[in-house]
């Protein structure tokens, strides 16, 4: 699938990266960190900063959800930008957060749920050069369509920052140090309102892609195979290329249906694809779009990075399978269904007894053919050099075991 158009600035961003948490410090002797990951998800994390006219209640296991309060602003869509009229909302201006590293990319990702007539908006600035720059929109939201539709926002650029999609880029060889969020919620209707209950933000530095960071291999995972059903995106009229990212996200939806017994969890195809589309880009591979539609049926999903294949087998050895964004040239992945792309989503479900990967690949013309085995080394350059620097969606339930924190301590 061709995720989006390859402007000059969006595929510096492609470049292996790490994740690499608040707090966390590199080892004796190794490079400093060049990717920070944060997430907000806790009472305490959700109440900093400045709320206006929303409230943070507490949740059972130490989570939250923001939601518009009593008494919510009241605003007009005079741009066509929203919903065409009248509306309420309030919002959340965070503090000031410093990732401890020189970044040019931030990628964004949340978590909530959005009733009938009611929608979010995520802004985010940085500080660049000594002063902030203007607010970025990062995506306005719904689950639905009825009120609003979905979409990024086009044309968003300054001399030296731009958004591609869903990802906020430095043009040239530009950096920041800080950042704040503003969260916007939204309802046509008083008395109803969105819920959010996470915001995630990854910030790197893609000029040092490459860097030998990650995790080593953990030769106990090789032979282990997630059971993730095969589901192909090319048996729709209305896929074919264009919907890896739905066709994936839908494989591990419905692998964590079957493991749950949560039957609302297997979503088809078609469904997953008008949940995620973008109706300003066009398409259904707005990143933070996939995870938050999956979150919207109570999974936690984020948008992250990875460096290394040692990282993916310790989510495999916890059970949970990854959709990860590859790209490879022609001759670069044997085996492979189709011969080149430029950007390909696909499912990372085990590896064998020899190391090499095992994916569903929903290029494939038939669920028949999804499930296939590529050769670890050139799988690790078409996920890490070719393609994405290691970008991937994480959708688990809540409350399932992740791995233990590594290297990359804390970032996820």
């Amino acid at each position: 699938m061709l995720r989006r158009s390859l402007g000059a600035g969006l595929f510096v961003v492609l470049s292996a990266m790490m994740l690499f948490s608040s707090g966390a410090t590199a080892r004796a002797g190794a490079a400093r960190p060049y990717v920070h990951f944060d997430r907000f998800d806790t009472h305490r994390a959700l109440s900093e900063g400045h709320r206006d006219a929303v409230v943070i209640s507490r949740n059972a296991g130490g989570t939250a959800t923001v939601r518009l309060g009593a008494h919510p602003h009241r605003g007009t869509d005079r741009s066509g930008k929203y919903n065409g009229g009248a509306f309420y909302w309030g919002s959340i201006l965070s503090p000031v957060h410093r990732p401890g590293i020189a970044f040019d990319t931030l990628n964004p990702s949340w978590n909530g749920s959005t009733p009938p007539g009611t929608w979010i908006e995520l802004d985010v600035r940085v500080r660049s050069g000594g002063s902030w720059t203007r607010w970025f929109d990062l995506g306005i939201w719904a689950k639905g369509t009825g009120t609003i539709e979905r979409h990024s926002v086009d044309g968003q650029k300054t001399a030296r920052w731009q958004v591609a999609t869903d990802t906020l880029q430095g043009r040239g060889r530009v950096f920041a140090g800080a950042y704040q969020y503003r969260l916007k919620l939204f309802t046509a209707k008083k008395g109803i309102s969105p819920g959010v209950r996470a915001l995630f933000f990854t910030t790197s530095n893609s000029y040092r892609a490459g860097e030998p960071l990650g995790v080593g291999p953990d030769r106990r995972i090789w032979g282990k195979n997630l059971a993730v059903p095969p589901r192909s995106q090319m048996v729709y009229p209305d896929g074919g290329e264009v919907w890896c990212s739905p066709t994936s996200l839908s494989m591990v939806m419905a692998y964590w249906a079957k493991k749950t017994g949560r039957e609302t969890l297997d979503q088809p195809v078609p469904r997953v694809a008008r949940g995620t589309y973008d109706h300003v880009y066009g398409g259904t591979g707005n990143w933070p779009f996939n995870t938050a539609y999956a979150a919207s049926y109570g999974l936690v999903g984020s948008v992250n990075r990875f460096s290394s294949l040692g990282q993916a087998e310790r989510f495999i050895g916890a059970g949970i399978p990854l959709v990860a964004s590859v790209a490879w040239h022609r001759g670069e992945l044997d085996g492979a269904p189709i011969p080149s792309t430029e950007g390909h989503l696909l499912v990372i479900r085990g590896f064998t007894r020899s190391g090499d990967v095992i994916v569903n690949d929903p290029a494939a013309k038939s669920a028949a053919g999804v499930e296939r085995v590529y050769e670890r080394d050139q799988f690790r350059k078409v996920w890490f050099e070719t393609g994405s620097g290691g970008m991937a969606y994480l959708v688990y339930p809540r409350g399932h075991q992740l791995p233990s924190h590594t290297y990359a301590r804390g970032s996820w």
